[in-house]
């Protein structure tokens, strides 16, 4: 059976799945696990394993959907307010324009302060948007995907299902929402700083990121290696030679 989580008898396997440098996959699922367990820290992917999701995406409207969520970290209602005007693919910084949820069912041009610019920093994807919209011709103002929040849902569940038809299985629930707490892990991963994945993500309160750095508190602890154990007969050997304390 194929998994994304790492067996024990294939770790060079296992080290060819890029997390971020200097991360090693293994690890990362070792302290996702960790970090879970009380049901605290949000679950969410690894880069391997959104990869091999999307690969079970054959429909392209579907996999770019979830390619665009995974590589921004917006949220299911934003992606409906995506049009091919939003996104600017051609200049040396690609990036996109997301609106805000609140201002969805609005008319006319929306605040400044709930739309916000979210950097398209993987090549690989920008083309594949360029090639998609060059294919597909959708209409620049006209959403590129005019369907509804459960149809998106289904949409997943379907490539969720062919993943385990072919034997990968992916160790917590996946949702729509799962690809934005996976972009905002990704992004820590990657070092970015916080405030910046905060005002990339949306968030207006610095407190709802502190549900993800958790993660990397538990990552600290685990790699500073601090040793409590030492050796009792030494030390009660150099303790007998020091004189009384006063």
């Amino acid at each position: 059976m194929n998994s994304i989580i790492p067996l024990q008898n294939s770790p060079e396997r296992v080290s060819l799945l890029p997390i971020a440098p200097g991360v090693d996959f293994a690890t990362a699922v070792a302290l996702r696990r960790m970090a879970t367990s009380t049901g605290a820290t949000p679950a969410y992917l690894l880069a391997p394993e959104v990869s091999a999701l999307l690969w079970y995406m054959p429909d392209q409207r579907h996999h770019m959907l979830f390619a665009t969520m995974w590589n921004t970290g917006i949220r299911i209602g934003e992606a409906r307010t995506l049009t091919p005007e939003s996104f600017d693919l051609d200049g040396l910084r690609p990036f996109v324009r997301v609106l805000s949820e609140k201002v969805r069912a609005r008319r006319g041009r929306p605040p400044k302060d709930e739309v916000r610019l979210v950097p398209l920093t993987d090549a690989s994807f920008v083309r594949q948007m360029e090639s998609w919209m060059v294919t597909t011709r959708p209409r620049r103002r006209e959403p590129l995907w005019p369907v509804t929040d459960e149809t998106m849902r289904n949409w997943l569940k379907q490539a969720v299902k062919r993943a385990e038809a072919d034997g990968v299985h992916f160790s917590i629930p996946v949702t729509p929402h799962t690809f934005r707490h996976s972009y905002i892990m990704h992004m820590l991963y990657h070092r970015q700083p916080r405030k910046v994945i905060q005002a990339l993500a949306g968030h207006k309160d610095p407190r709802s990121m502190e549900v993800y750095t958790r993660v990397f508190a538990l990552d600290m602890a685990a790699t500073l290696a601090v040793p409590f154990t030492g050796d009792g007969r030494d030390a009660a050997e150099i303790l007998r030679s020091l004189p009384p304390a006063g």
